[in-house]
């Protein structure tokens, strides 16, 4: 006989169930869950703050013998080509102090080149001229100001790809006289808006499944905690009665009947007896019940009259013929006579 084989042991067995969770297990995992929703929130509310300031800025102004001014940036972010969401938002504040009175525009440049601001090949004055004139496509970015006022200021907003760009700052005079020319610019980049606007998001959705969990351990400790309120007399009474009454049932109306005390009895003998025999109706003709036996008749021995019991020791006489005496009779040691009121 080959060896019996043991049965593990399921694996849902009761041994390996989870055990319910203790009032103070409970009110731990209420306070830990609690102190997530706080921890979530304010994680997120500190990548979005991170994420609304600039990790990158530089400032450059208009040489006043030139008219012009270069700056070479790195953008770092997510290496994807082309317009998209991962594109670097970039702010620029254009600050205009001072001008000659026959200037005519002001430009700004963000060009992409491998060697910044420093390449020979002149790939940067060709881009700058495809620029001006729209040929040139993304990451490569233009805006011109025309006709440029003294104190006033001008925002401009650009969205780049990473990489290695050339800024240029281009002041455009009729005489080409530059003497005077007081130009600054401010350039804000945000390389890690996008990244941290993604942690932020996650962290509320962290922060929101943790409240959903506090609820739930709030309701279990308050309902094992806080005693419940009894219910009022008031209360009890009206339950009960509304019990009741769903047991009984809907009541009809009242069944119709005298609204007085019953009628009394007969104070005497009846009124006499008809005169003949009842008619015969159709119905009762034609009818299918069964007859119904008449009380026995009572033979009386002079000329075979018959005296009809009509109860409470009352008969009427009847004759041979069918005709009835009108006067009621009743018994006296064993003889039918006449009735006499005893109380006369």
């Amino acid at each position: 006989m080959g060896e019996e084989i043991e049965e593990e042991p399921s694996v849902n067995s009761e041994d390996d169930s989870v055990p319910e969770m203790t009032i103070e297990e409970r009110k731990d995992a209420l306070k830990k869950t609690r102190w997530n929703v706080f921890m979530y929130l304010g994680l997120a509310a500190l990548f979005f703050s991170f994420a609304l300031y600039p990790f990158m800025g530089i400032s450059m102004s208009a040489d006043e013998g030139f008219g012009d001014s270069s700056q070479p940036i790195t953008v770092w972010g997510l290496p994807i080509p082309g317009e998209d969401f991962t594109d670097i938002p970039v702010e620029i504040n254009v600050v205009i102090q001072a001008l000659p009175t026959d200037v005519n525009s002001i430009e700004i440049f963000m060009i992409e080149n491998t060697e910044g601001c420093d390449a020979t090949d002149g790939s940067i004055e060709s881009t700058r001229n495809d620029l001006r004139i729209g040929k040139s496509e993304h990451p490569n970015s233009y805006h011109i100001i025309e006709n440029p006022v003294e104190s006033q200021s001008y925002e401009i907003e650009f969205d780049i790809d990473p990489g290695i760009y050339c800024v240029q700052l281009v002041v455009n005079t009729q005489s080409q006289n530059f003497a005077g020319i007081n130009v600054e610019v401010d350039i804000d980049l945000y390389p890690t808006q996008f990244p941290l606007a993604i942690f932020g998001t996650v962290c509320l959705l962290l922060s929101a499944f943790a409240f959903i969990g506090a609820q739930k351990h709030g309701k279990f400790v308050k309902s094992l905690i806080e005693p419940k309120e009894e219910p009022t007399i008031e209360e009890t009474v009206l339950a009960q009665t509304s019990s009741a009454r769903i047991t009984a049932g809907p009541s009809g109306p009242p069944a119709p009947g005298p609204s007085g005390p019953p009628t009394p009895g007969p104070t005497g003998p009846p009124a006499g007896p008809p005169a003949g025999p009842p008619a015969e109706s159709p119905e009762s003709v034609d009818s299918t019940e069964e007859p119904v036996e008449s009380e026995p008749e009572v033979q009386s021995e002079e000329g075979g009259d018959v005296y009809e019991d009509q109860g409470d020791g009352w008969f009427f006489r009847k004759f041979p013929d069918g005709t009835y005496d009108q006067a009621p009779y009743m018994i006296h040691e064993g003889e039918y006579i006449p009735y006499v009121d005893p109380e006369a």
